[in-house]
């Protein structure tokens, strides 16, 4: 679909119409010779595949000629949240989303809302569980590389596992919740280096679950999610996220802490229309606390989480001036790519 090909014959001159299965091809008069014609096949998709090509000449007459073109089958690269509630629109990314099927774990069909060729909205059925969403079209079938409400290895979700109260609060409003109650940071001029409590999301893990590391495997394997709620514009001040040791503490301060800084607003003033999924690879785990704000490389590296059972995620750093912010986050996890 949409590659260039040279049709090579006699007397082709005359031709006013070619169709590839249903669908037209356009024509340009400056690409069709006697010997050749040069014609793009459509990208859109047959309603009847009839694997032929037919051309229709001046005079009336026809010529068909056998010619499949490949289909392909349906791809999903993304979605807007993982974390969605029954009834709630699920936004998939992808491609050749054609009359598509999409169902969720357990075989439970979805209601189409909106399709086009790369997106996807799917109402999310009743009763739907944890896992992968199928997508499937006449042409072939693609499984969601990420899972549905993915409840692996969460360290806070603020419906029983929480962090330090007197940091950021757990709120079920003002916003619609994405998966029961959330941390929510807000701030009327949130400026240059605020260390304030309702700013910073601290998990001290002698209070929660015990000495256990906030995540098992290769660091280059892993990333951090969450999802996030962004109403107002975010345009300054980036948020520090690290981890620590087994104390009563943030442990910003201790030798060896590395951060990831979270910027979404480099590129401009950042807002989300409702919740999205964050996804922060632990490679982005590359700074120290005193690295240049400008610096893209960082000077450092996670080499393992063995040691590592606390993590605190919180809005610090050099501003141009105050601003108002609003950030939710929920169902902070740390799991497979």
């Amino acid at each position: 679909m949409g590659s260039l090909i040279a049709i090579v014959g006699d007397n082709l001159a005359d031709t006013k119409e070619i169709w590839f299965n249903d669908q037209s091809a356009t024509l340009n008069p400056a690409y069709i010779t006697d010997k050749t014609i040069l014609v793009n096949v459509p990208s859109t998709v047959p309603s009847t595949v009839t694997s032929k090509i037919r051309m229709v000449f001046g005079d009336g007459s026809e010529l068909l000629h056998d010619f499949s073109i490949n289909i392909p089958a349906p791809v999903i690269t993304g979605v807007k949240s993982e974390y969605v509630p029954d009834g709630g629109i699920v936004v998939l990314y992808g491609d050749f989303f054609f009359e598509p099927k999409v169902t969720f774990p357990e075989g439970l069909e979805a209601e189409i809302v909106s399709l086009t060729k790369t997106e996807l909205q799917v109402k999310v059925p009743a009763g739907a569980t944890t896992g992968n969403i199928t997508v499937r079209t006449n042409f072939g079938t693609a499984r969601s590389p990420f899972i549905f409400r993915d409840n692996r290895n969460v360290l806070l979700d603020y419906d029983g596992k929480n962090h330090e109260t007197w940091t950021a609060p757990i709120v079920s409003s003002p916003l619609a919740p994405c998966a029961g109650s959330y941390a929510f940071f807000k701030h009327a001029a949130d400026g240059a280096w605020m260390w304030t409590n309702e700013l910073t999301m601290q998990y001290w893990a002698p209070r929660g679950r015990g000495n256990v590391p906030v995540a098992t495997g290769s660091v280059s394997d892993l990333a951090l999610k969450f999802e996030a709620n962004v109403p107002i514009e975010w345009k300054d001040v980036r948020m520090e996220i690290f981890f620590a040791g087994f104390a009563e503490d943030h442990g910003r301060d201790a030798p060896g802490t590395v951060f990831a800084r979270w910027k979404p607003w480099k590129a401009g003033p950042y807002k989300t229309d409702g919740w999205v999924t964050i996804t922060i690879p632990l490679t982005e785990f590359k700074y120290k606390r005193d690295d240049g704000d400008d610096d893209e490389n960082g000077t450092t590296s996670l080499s393992n989480l063995n040691s590592l059972t606390n993590i605190t995620m919180m809005l610090f750093g050099p501003a141009a001036g105050p601003n108002p912010v609003q950030i939710a986050i929920d169902n902070v996890r740390i799991v497979q790519k």
